[in-house]
């Protein structure tokens, strides 16, 4: 005797659908551009130097079509500037222009720390939980490649938890372009101690939900950025990022 289908038959059909879309294998685009941009914000391809198309499409055996494709990719996403007749370079930006970079960043962080107060759900609680112990975790075994992923991960969660899709879409681009600045940052032994721990203050403000305190606290953390780029920064106030915040 046969029996019945389950009443949740097609519900698990649709959700395995989704599932299969989630995890769907990248582009080649996709992939071509992750690769470049990873090399990129983990100075493996430094600020001013070439893009080297041939080596890229010998050690991918593709064609220069799904590479341009990819470097496109990059540009929009300020990471590299293409020229003319000449190919692409890694972007090179000046203290002035992280500055002003960090003067936006901070702004959105800042009002991603609010909303995020407001709109956090028990999920986004977990998420932060799960980012902080991985982060104390890479810390203590002092892996710094895993803690600065972890590290973007919770700054990233942060953002998502306003669950307002234009801010969080502007703090990732934002965070792209920044990423290499926070991470040449990590590597630097003698602040490590100091940003990694004005990390559990941040996640017990968000999971208190006090906004003006996680507000306080995210955008004096930026401050850590800004002084790996400029040592002497510390002492100009008009350079701190948590001022940038306090006076907007």
């Amino acid at each position: 005797m046969n029996k019945p289908a389950m009443p949740g038959g097609a519900v698990t059909a649709v959700g395995a659908r989704r599932a299969a879309a989630i995890v769907a294998p990248k582009s080649l685009t996709q992939q071509i551009s992750d690769h470049i941009r990873s090399e990129i914000i983990h100075d493996n391809i430094k600020p001013g130097e070439w893009i080297r198309e041939k080596a890229l499409t010998d050690q991918f055996g593709i064609s220069r079509t799904p590479l341009r494709e990819a470097l496109q990719i990059l540009a929009t996403q300020g990471l590299i500037e293409i020229i003319p007749n000449r190919g692409a370079v890694v972007a090179a930006l000046s203290d002035d222009e992280i500055r002003h970079l960090l003067q936006v960043y901070v702004r959105l962080d800042v009002f991603a720390a609010e909303l995020a107060c407001d709109q956090a759900t028990q999920q986004d609680d977990e998420a932060i939980r799960r980012h902080l112990e991985t982060m104390a975790e890479a810390y203590r075994v002092s892996d710094r490649y895993a803690y600065f992923d972890a590290n973007q991960a919770f700054h990233l969660a942060i953002a998502a938890a306003s669950h307002n899709p234009v801010l969080i879409e502007m703090h990732a681009q934002l965070n792209l372009r920044l990423y290499r600045t926070r991470y040449l940052g990590v590597l630097q032994a003698e602040n490590w101690a100091k940003a990694f721990n004005e990390h559990e203050p941040i996640a017990q403000a968000f999971l208190d939900r006090n906004g003006p305190l996680l507000a306080r606290l995210v955008s004096e953390h930026l401050g850590f950025a800004w002084r790996m780029v400029s040592p002497d920064a510390v002492d100009r106030t008009e350079a701190k990022p948590a001022d940038l915040a306090r006076s907007a």
